[in-house]
């Protein structure tokens, strides 16, 4: 089962205060991040070879556990400054749905942030996002993919 984020224009993710299309973003870095990012290998997201650009990428969402994995459309990113993974300061909205990844399986997730965003500039980056086990919800973990754009 594919499930696709679309472009976050059209899958109701919005930006206040939306800077200029086809410009590089210069972005309100916040503080060093504090967010735990669960390091097991049970459950991994990654960026699909070949499809990195500094405005989309295609993320998978492995699942290698009995359990049935759940997510939904929200996710964050951050920038790698001085060593440290900094919040990039934008306010996003998303719609709700529910995604599940099947035990023992993947799902591929499109994602487009230039809406949201903008064009990243040259960087190291990541995108986390939340996750939890079907009937564990009070078990919410983060995970993430850190890529670069050159």
């Amino acid at each position: 089962m594919k499930k696709t984020m679309l472009a976050i224009l059209l899958c109701g993710v919005m930006l206040l205060g939306v800077t200029g299309c086809g410009t590089t973003n210069e972005f309100d870095i916040g503080n060093v991040s504090n967010l735990e990012i669960n390091n097991n290998n049970n459950v991994t997201l990654s960026v699909k070879d070949g499809t990195l650009e500094n405005t989309s990428a295609t993320l998978i969402l492995e699942n290698n556990t009995d359990k049935l994995l759940r997510y939904d459309e929200y996710y964050k990113m951050e920038i790698k400054k001085d060593n440290e993974w900094h919040t990039i300061n934008v306010e996003l909205y998303f719609n709700d749905p529910l995604w599940g990844v099947n035990q023992n399986s993947k799902e591929e997730i499109e994602l487009n942030w230039e809406h949201g965003y903008g064009k990243l500039a040259p960087g190291e980056y990541r995108i986390i996002k939340e996750v939890y086990f079907e009937n564990e919800e009070e078990q919410e973990f983060n995970i993430s993919a850190e890529f670069t754009i050159k």
